[in-house]
Formats: structure tokens, C-alpha cells, sequence
């Protein structure tokens, strides 16, 4: 299938087709991300973030700081009306 490039603003943009947009159920407002590769444009939905296994964040905490933290709540007690 081939489509226009067409003039919007300062831009350019492509219509996606209706039939396309079904069946990708694409809408007005939803997001996409745009690429380039060596073949040309890619679209993608936005892809969630990777998680990281739980071994990974412990590993790149600062303990020493947690303990310094830690010690500055504990040091503190109630100045006004506070429930503690």
C-alpha cells in the first residue's frame, strides 16, 4: 500500500489507512514511537520499561547512606501536634 507524505505545520505526515488502523486499534491520542532503521520508518507502540531484577537495585544501593538516613529519622522527635 502506499500512502502521501503531506505537509501539517512544520512537519510532514503520513495518514495511516482506516483498514491499517483497525487492525492495529490505533486511535485518535494514542502514542506511538518512531524509528528509523535500515529499511526506513518503523512505528511501535511504546513498549513498557525492562524490569530489573530485585539482585540488580540492592546491588546499586548505597548502605552507607541508608544507615546515615536512617539515623537522621530516628534522632528526630515530635515538635508540634504530630501522633507518633
Amino acid at each position: 500500500m502506499t500512502v502521501m507524505v503531506k505537509k501539517l505545520g512544520g512537519s510532514v505526515a503520513v495518514v495511516i489507512p482506516k483498514s491499517i488502523a483497525r487492525e492495529m486499534q490505533l486511535s485518535e491520542g494514542v502514542s506511538l514511537d518512531i524509528t528509523t532503521s535500515d529499511a526506513g520508518i518503523v512505528l511501535r507502540r511504546p513498549g513498557r520499561r525492562p524490569r530489573r531484577p530485585m539482585r540488580e537495585i540492592v546491588a546499586q544501593m548505597n548502605s552507607a547512606a541508608y544507615r546515615r538516613h536512617n539515623r537522621e529519622m530516628s534522632a528526630d522527635r515530635p515538635v508540634g501536634k504530630e501522633i507518633w
